[in-house]
């Protein structure tokens, strides 16, 4: 069991399914791109609209930044870059 988990992560993890999963994007068109991610935002839209309040309010609230995340942050800001 551990070795299939493992195996599917490290799959999952690797240039080969990152590449197989954009090839489907390289010769698309621009129109066919803003095609299919209007498509994605309608079926989200759907999928959002059937939870309830509480269930929404979770899905939509981003884990909070780690602390060392906000400091490169700030010492990025701070340093112009």
């Amino acid at each position: 069991m551990l070795a299939v988990l493992d195996a599917q992560r490290a799959w999952f993890a690797s240039d080969e399914h990152i590449k197989e999963r954009a090839a489907i994007w390289r010769d698309a068109t621009p129109e066919e791109c803003f095609k299919a991610v209007a498509e994605l935002c309608t079926e989200a839209a759907f999928f959002l609209s059937r939870l309830s309040e509480s269930e929404l309010d979770r899905a939509l609230t981003p884990d909070p930044l780690p602390p060392d995340t906000i400091q490169l942050l700030e010492a990025i800001c701070r340093h112009g870059r």
